[in-house]
């Protein structure tokens, strides 16, 4: 299902970026390659209407498709927090009585207990 669903996103995007770079910019769009008008490529309308269309249409599916394969993949990897740790990673938990924190555990370079804050 997300093969399909990614080979669907993947060509939507190509096709979007393609009718974006044929849309009209301020100077004719592509009317003005190869010396044709736009008006005999896309009917008497020009390339403003069916372009538009296509656009929103494919943006719409563009997005539907980002948020279908992020739903996916979120349901297939599951959280971080789910899972046991790793192998070797002693999980430590504080004292159930006082401080969570020892200062007398702490030792110095010498092995003798650091002095306490004053």
């Amino acid at each position: 299902m997300t093969t399909v669903l990614l080979t669907v996103h993947i060509i939507v995007a190509i096709l979007l970026i393609g009718v974006v770079l044929m849309q009209r910019g301020q100077e004719g769009g592509i009317g003005g390659i190869g010396g044709g008008s736009s008006q005999s490529l896309f009917g008497s309308g020009g390339s403003g209407s069916f372009l538009v269309k296509a656009t929103g249409i494919l943006a719409a599916t563009f997005m539907m498709t980002s948020l279908s394969l992020a739903f996916f993949s979120q349901k297939e990897a599951g959280s971080v927090l789910d899972g046991a740790a790793p192998a070797g990673i002693v999980q430590q938990q504080a004292p159930q009585g006082g401080a969570a924190f020892d200062t007398n555990q702490l030792k110095g370079d010498s092995g003798d207990a650091l002095p306490a804050a004053e």
